[in-house]
């Protein structure tokens, strides 16, 4: 009977080990997850930098000096591929927003430009910029959010 109890209360107690956070609440599995205003995101551990972003914006791209707006409001966008520009994703949902929602840039930066906090992991980089612009970084690649509009480049 002791030992069928002991046996138990191990079970449970490994039950229960994967359900207690460790380390950083923003990063888990490798994954850095954040928030910057009304954006959710997450950096993951290869440096692909997704996010979520809480209403549509449009997007545009800057084609050598050409201006390219798209018309089609967005939700989400992505830097995943060093040969792709950033680019919108259309599947369902919120990918880059934990449960509950994200913790703040403010809470896990890494540091601190002269406008406002950084966070860098994975080598891939965002911060909240110049008259809260927003700005990611990733895989040579990049993409920034300042009044509605998404702004990414395409060299």
């Amino acid at each position: 009977m002791k030992r069928s109890m002991k046996f138990a209360g191990i079970l449970a107690a490994a039950a229960v080990a994967p359900i207690i956070p460790a380390g950083n609440a923003g990063a888990d599995d490798g994954t850095l997850y954040f928030s910057a205003g009304s954006m959710n995101c997450a950096i993951f551990g290869d440096g692909s930098v997704g996010c979520d972003l809480g209403s549509p914006l449009r997007l545009s791209y800057t084609v050598g000096t050409a201006y390219l707006p798209l018309s089609i409001p967005i939700n989400e966008i992505l830097i995943d591929q060093p040969w792709l520009p950033a680019h919108p994703t259309f599947d369902g949902g919120t990918p880059y927003t934990l449960a509950g929602g994200n913790p703040s840039i403010y809470d896990l930066k890494t540091g601190q430009d002269m406008w406002g906090p950084v966070v860098e992991h994975a080598g891939s980089s965002c911060r909240i910029g110049f008259h809260g612009s927003f700005t990611c970084n990733a895989k040579g690649r990049g993409f920034s959010a300042y009044s509605g509009i998404i702004s990414a480049a395409i060299p």
